[in-house]
């Protein structure tokens, strides 16, 4: 290659970058990015959401599961649980089955859930009695109705006495804990070990029964969420975040941890020993000693410009196999319309849009939805099947180190997989002007695409509008010529 030439090679793909002035960052990351996978370096559209059978009347409140490990048949022990209309309903997961109502007349359909197993139950006249084998059960709860009870045996659906009527809900060290309550802002509860149904003191033996902790940040704050992270369960208000330590009332301790809070508990989300939420200007992680700003210049300009700030009550988030999911309303919208994914092992965040969630509900590696979109119906965040949505991935500027020579003639090589034939709209552009040409892919054949435009800046956009799922394996390489000064 002679003086008036050079090459640049993206020798894969890293997601979004968006921190410093958007000047000669590394190729592999795209200033602007939606809808593309980036896992493994590749270039992939994402995929719809997979709609599952049956669907409900009234949209869904709360979406849960209840994993019977029991007293039922293999493929039937996973059974999902859904909170509409003041109802409560069951049905198998990836069963073709229809919703079946097990409980009704709660006022709120919003109620934080735990699961757990219990050797007694309600015998319908609020006396608990022992039953003859262990019975896994849903714990749910919200600060209006109090805290319910679904049987694994029977799905049957029985109130709970609880000293409080609990927001939020959490199982740590044996036992449950209840907080969020309305006129208790700084009160945390506890259960006595094994037993769901025992909240009172046992005054002979401390460690047997059940308990209450105060712990007041004298700033008008709440608790909102309680979660468990590693061998320490974080209580979280808006402006701070508590830890508690101990397996027994004599030995627990609490102690607020360094930095801020979350602006919305359902946007907590553990993996491992870390916590990972939404902070007032972009995503916050708790570590183990304290609470942080996360990458935020990564996705700047996403919080900057993009999300509406005015409706961010509305962000949720859930842990999809190590993938941080953020729904947030963006571009306007009152409802989340967006996700952002982090990925936790490959320290990548894309975008996915053209989708709307209400809720998340995780189950292993999966990770399902409500949408308002498609209010009553249940959908699935997957890879493997569905219609790829539109994409759009666009560079940083770059000069190369080469400011004083213009770059033309641009050159493209590269591979993409696919099933069927494509087009993928390529744009070179420079700070003169755009040029743009509409590629016609041959799957599994290389592409050699020239674009002719001149300018000492250029920035390189991918655009598809296709349905047809593909992949860009193996990165690109620019050919161009130089015009020095």
């Amino acid at each position: 290659m002679s003086a008036y030439e050079t090459s640049v090679v993206i020798p894969s793909f890293a997601g979004i970058n968006q921190s410093g002035d958007g000047y000669n960052q590394s190729m592999r990351y795209a200033r602007v990015m939606e809808n593309v996978n980036v896992s493994g370096g590749s270039f992939r559209p994402m995929r719809e959401g997979y709609r599952l059978p049956q669907t409900m009347d009234k949209p869904i409140g709360t979406l849960a599961y209840l994993h019977r490990r029991f007293t039922a048949a293999e493929d039937e022990r996973t059974v999902l649980v859904a909170i509409s209309d003041g109802k409560v309903y069951t049905k198998l997961l990836d069963h073709d089955d229809i919703w079946v109502q097990r409980y009704s007349g709660l006022t709120e359909d919003n109620c934080d859930w735990v699961t757990y197993e219990v050797n007694e139950r309600d015998n319908g006249f609020g006396v608990t009695v022992p039953t003859l084998a262990s019975v896994d059960v849903l714990l749910f709860s919200n600060a209006k109705d109090g805290m319910f009870c679904l049987y694994g045996d029977n799905l049957q659906v029985s109130p709970v006495k609880t000293p409080y009527k609990f927001g939020v809900l959490a199982r740590f060290n044996e036992r449950i804990w209840g907080s969020g309550i309305t006129d208790m802002p700084d009160s945390m509860v506890y259960s006595a070990p094994y037993n769901p149904f025992d909240w009172s003191a046992n005054a002979e033996i401390p460690e047997d029964g059940g308990g209450e902790i105060m712990q007041p940040s004298w700033d008008g704050d709440s608790f909102a969420a309680l979660r468990q992270c590693g061998s320490y369960l974080l209580a979280f208000k808006r402006n701070s975040v508590w830890r508690i330590y101990g397996t027994n009332p004599g030995e627990f301790v609490v102690q607020q941890q360094y930095g801020g809070g979350t602006v919305n508990e359902n946007t907590v989300a553990v993996s491992y020993d870390h916590a990972y939420m939404l902070g007032a200007y972009g995503i916050m992680r708790y570590d183990g000693d304290g609470v942080t700003p996360f990458q935020q210049d990564v996705v700047k300009d996403l919080f900057g410009e993009s999300v509406n700030h005015a409706a961010i009550s509305a962000a949720t988030a859930a842990m999809r196999d190590g993938v941080y999911c953020l729904a947030l309303p963006i571009n306007g919208s009152t409802f989340c319309n967006a996700i952002l994914e982090y990925d936790t092992r490959e320290y990548t965040f894309a975008l996915r849009t053209n989708i709307t969630v209400d809720s998340f509900l995780n189950i292993g590696e999966r990770l399902f939805y409500t949408s308002g979109a498609e209010p009553g119906r249940v959908f699935e965040l997957r890879d493997d099947i569905g219609l790829a949505l539109p994409c759009v991935w666009k560079s940083g500027f770059q000069d190369l180190g080469i400011k004083s020579s213009a770059k033309s003639a641009f050159v493209l090589y590269f591979l993409v997989e696919a099933e069927t034939a494509f087009e993928l709209y390529i744009t070179m552009r420079t700070e003169k002007k755009a040029k743009q040409k509409c590629v016609v892919i041959k799957p599994g054949k290389a592409m050699k695409v020239q674009m002719n435009n001149q300018g000492r800046f250029f920035q390189l956009e991918l655009e598809s509008y296709t349905s047809v799922p593909f992949c860009i394996s193996g990165g690109i390489k620019i050919d161009m010529e130089l015009d020095p000064d």
